[in-house]
């Protein structure tokens, strides 16, 4: 959801931007808006490998159920 939240905020973003710097707001709000979604995507598998290298994350046996 994050990602897709992300395209959604930089198309809206883009837009304006084309808007203001005489650009197409059409290709200006895909380019900015597939940015966001790319950094989107970046932050969380960096923040997820960052988390997998704690050992609270790691999966642990409990209990062995016969």
């Amino acid at each position: 959801m994050f990602p897709i939240l992300f395209l959604i905020i930089g198309a809206v973003v883009g837009h304006e931007l084309g808007s203001v710097f005489d650009y197409s707001p059409s290709a200006a709000s895909a380019v900015v808006g597939f940015l966001f979604f790319f950094i989107a995507v970046w932050l969380i598998k960096s923040k997820a490998n960052t988390l997998a290298q704690k050992d609270d994350y790691q999966p642990k046996i409990v209990k062995i159920l016969k």
